[in-house]
């Protein structure tokens, strides 16, 4: 089996080993001729040289490719992509030939593509996570589509993606550009969990007074039961980690966050499908409120210092809040990519989803399956709930900032207690008559129920 990739920078260099040492015979190419002599190097290394053909131009990698070709791309978003394509037509792909995308591609672009390119070869996408660890010994993938081409390749993912209890993390998780509207909810939850452990963190040090290494502690037991997880796990280590003067590392790093935009995409979208991610948005918007020292509005946005104050929080409840709070966070998610694949009529199987996300990525825990068992397992969690509600107010009120947490609290509390939306309409009717649905359906406007003052209005 042949299979071709174009994209040699940190991904795709580590998946291109995982893919001759699964057995693959692969056709490299890079712009950067350093890049590929940086990958030979490295399969000589492991004694895979002869799996593996590093090209100087994409004329030269179709030619070597037997037709039907299979062609991945790892470079960057954007016009990149669309460069290759129309460089690889001109190299001479057919339409039986396969081209997919796995870089972290906006979903939109797919679907652009796929009626762009329809006439010149078979355009699928796929969603790659893990990070470089994950390319080289197992990532999670989320492909789309039924094009043909994928029969040839998928076996080859199953051996490639992470696994876990024997089945792979690699599927096919709906129809058209899914795969990447997926991988991109799966980053906006990333954004989420991460700024959740950080405002724990955050309300453990500065609320509590414990230091770094406490902190550490305190997560590292965390991680030893239900709540183990790949971020979890990392923070606890990152936390641990001291410099030769015995100085906390986390001191040393600036308090700016940057983003690559996918966090961005969750959040656009969201609001363009009028579904609700509070904690995905706030993650969002957190990042964003590191770096407004840097803005136009910079002025506008800086405010004095003040004084936070010290609280004392239960451990026990600590720990009950931080798990339905990142329980919340992924059901959001999930939310979302189902309102989406209803939208785009997608046909995305969220199992297969949460599937794929079970080993080799970025968001993998052991609490997966309490996740998949859906919205009736959480209104089980009536401790966790107490818990989550009494820490978000001890944590509110130390003065200190937590989006995700707040955010998530009020997204569980919206949707399980009185709304206040009936006043919310009230108001828009009174003063644009854009209309009112009472209780029993109807539509009408506040003056057809009752007869308002006139001065007033």
């Amino acid at each position: 089996m042949q299979v071709a990739l174009v994209g040699l920078g940190v991904m795709g260099k580590n998946l291109a080993l995982n893919l001759i040492e699964k057995g693959l015979t692969l056709v490299a190419y890079d712009t950067n001729p350093d890049a590929g002599a940086e990958l030979l190097s490295c399969a000589q290394s492991l004694g895979l040289a002869e799996r593996l053909h590093i090209v100087s131009d994409l004329g030269d990698m179709v030619r070597r490719l037997e037709s039907p070709r299979s062609i991945l791309l790892l470079v960057p978003a954007g016009e990149l992509v669309d460069r290759v394509c129309v460089d690889l037509i001109e190299a001479g792909v057919s339409k039986e030939d396969i081209i997919v995308d796995c870089g972290n591609s906006n979903y939109k672009d797919g679907i652009a593509r796929k009626l762009k390119y329809q006439n010149k070869f078979e355009f699928a996408t796929m969603g790659i996570s893990g990070g470089a660890e994950g390319a080289r010994h197992g990532p999670a993938m989320m492909a789309s589509g039924s094009e043909g081409g994928w029969e040839r390749v998928e076996p080859w993912f199953e051996k490639v993606a992470a696994s876990y209890n024997g089945d792979s993390c690699f599927a096919r998780v709906g129809q058209s550009a899914s795969g990447h509207f997926v991988k991109m909810v799966h980053n906006g939850i990333e954004y989420a969990l991460m700024q959740l452990i950080a405002e724990t963190y955050q309300l453990l040090r500065h609320g509590t007074g414990r230091s770094p290494k406490e902190v550490a502690a305190i997560f590292e037991q965390w991680s030893q039961g239900t709540l183990n997880s790949y971020l979890l796990s990392i923070s606890s280590h990152i936390l641990s980690l001291e410099t030769t003067g015995t100085e906390p590392l986390v001191d040393l790093i600036d308090n700016k966050v940057g983003a690559k935009g996918t966090g961005l995409w969750t959040a656009q979208n969201a609001l363009e499908l009028g579904i609700a991610v509070p904690s995905l948005v706030a993650a969002v918007q957190a990042r964003h409120l590191t770096n407004t020292i840097d803005t136009h509005a910079a002025k506008e946005m800086t405010y004095a210092s003040k004084d936070t104050v010290a609280i004392d929080v239960d451990l026990d409840e600590l720990k009950e809040a931080f798990y339905l709070a990142s329980l919340l966070c992924y059901r959001q998610g999930l939310a979302l990519i189902k309102g989406a694949s209803r939208a785009h009529q997608w046909k995305v199987d969220l199992a297969k989803t949460l599937q794929t996300w079970r080993a080799g990525c970025i968001i993998r825990a052991d609490y997966l399956d309490d996740i998949a068992q859906g919205v009736e397992f959480i209104d089980t969690l009536e401790k966790e709930a107490s818990s989550l509600r009494k820490v978000t107010g001890l944590a509110i009120a130390s003065g200190l900032a937590f989006p995700v947490l707040s955010s998530t609290q009020t997204y569980i509390a919206t949707l399980s207690t009185p709304s206040n939306g009936h006043l919310v309409q009230a108001q828009r009717d009174y003063f644009g008559e854009h209309g009112i649905k009472t209780h029993s359906g109807e539509t009408c406007h506040l003056t057809d129920l009752v007869e308002i003052d006139a001065k007033v209005r």
